[in-house]
């Protein structure tokens, strides 16, 4: 019978533990633009800027069906109740950053029982692209 030698064990060991590592920290460095991008929204959400998320914003910004799209920023600011009510701005304001992005890069944050919120790629910066409310 062979034994596995006592100085080679802990080095498999070592080696089953470490292999992860090379996907997670791919991981963490894919979803860096994402993070940032969403502490710079989270806190303009939280401090009601709404000149810093109209920046964070790419227009035509989409918005529910049979709501016309907001065409500019001026545009966004007159109509900013319509993009974020109460409600979705404290639901923004306490929401994760999203773990995954789908294969474009776009993700969506879901806020109360109906709208959700997209988020993606404009120019090689995330941005706000649409606000959708599911039961429309």
């Amino acid at each position: 019978m062979i034994r596995p030698r006592p100085r080679l064990l802990p080095s498999l060991i070592t080696l089953l533990l470490l292999a992860p590592l090379p996907t997670a920290l791919a991981q963490k460095t894919i979803n860096a633009p994402v993070q940032t991008f969403w502490h710079q929204f989270q806190s303009a959400v939280a401090k009601n800027d709404k000149e810093a998320i109209a920046s964070l914003t790419k227009f035509p910004l989409g918005m529910p069906y049979t709501v016309p799209k907001i065409k500019t920023k001026a545009e966004m600011l007159k109509r900013f109740g319509e993009v974020m009510d109460a409600e979705s701005k404290k639901c923004l304001a306490k929401a994760k950053a999203p773990n995954k992005v789908g294969s474009d890069g776009s993700f969506s944050i879901p806020c109360g029982s109906a709208m959700l919120y997209w988020f993606g790629l404009s120019g090689g910066k995330y941005k706000l692209t649409l606000v959708d409310n599911v039961n429309e």
